[in-house]
């Protein structure tokens, strides 16, 4: 499980964001030396920025970096530490959730809207931020796992 959050939080978005950047910089150079421009550059730069984003912060939950809890839980003895991080993993999970419930509802509202030079519904990056965060919760719910296996040893 672990390598296939670290596959899509950290490879994935690093891809995205070296073909972004690609892109913009085609778009850029069109526009400079030929006075025209990539006519869908800008829309799917938007479309990879959302990706690298949302599937980034599945990469940083799952790697404990999301959250200054550290800052907080490196000062407490290792039993209150463990318990303020468990309570930490179990508020990351309902908001992630939360949020997963705001972007189905923006994807039942804008089903209908199209990006106009690429054609795909808009909705795709709403559905990109629920599966970012459904990552969140699975690697959440996998560091649970193991404090309480962690625990037991």
């Amino acid at each position: 499980m672990q390598t296939c959050l670290r596959f899509f939080g950290a490879t994935v978005p690093a891809l995205l964001v070296g073909a972004l950047v690609l892109i913009v910089l085609a778009d850029v150079l069109a526009r400079n030396f030929f006075a025209m421009s990539i006519l869908w550059a800008h829309e799917f730069a938007i479309v990879m920025l959302a990706a690298a984003v949302w599937l980034g912060i599945s990469g940083a939950a799952a790697e404990g970096q999301l959250f200054g809890i550290s800052f907080l839980t490196d000062r407490l003895p290792p039993r209150a530490a463990r318990q303020v991080q468990m309570l930490a993993d179990a508020l990351v999970i309902l908001i992630a959730g939360a949020v997963i419930h705001a972007a189905w509802a923006q994807i039942t509202t804008a089903r209908f809207t199209k990006f106009l030079t690429l054609g795909w519904p808009k909705w795709v990056v709403a559905a990109l931020l629920a599966f970012g965060m459904a990552l969140v919760i699975l690697g959440r719910i996998a560091a649970i796992l193991d404090a309480l296996r962690d625990k037991r040893a």
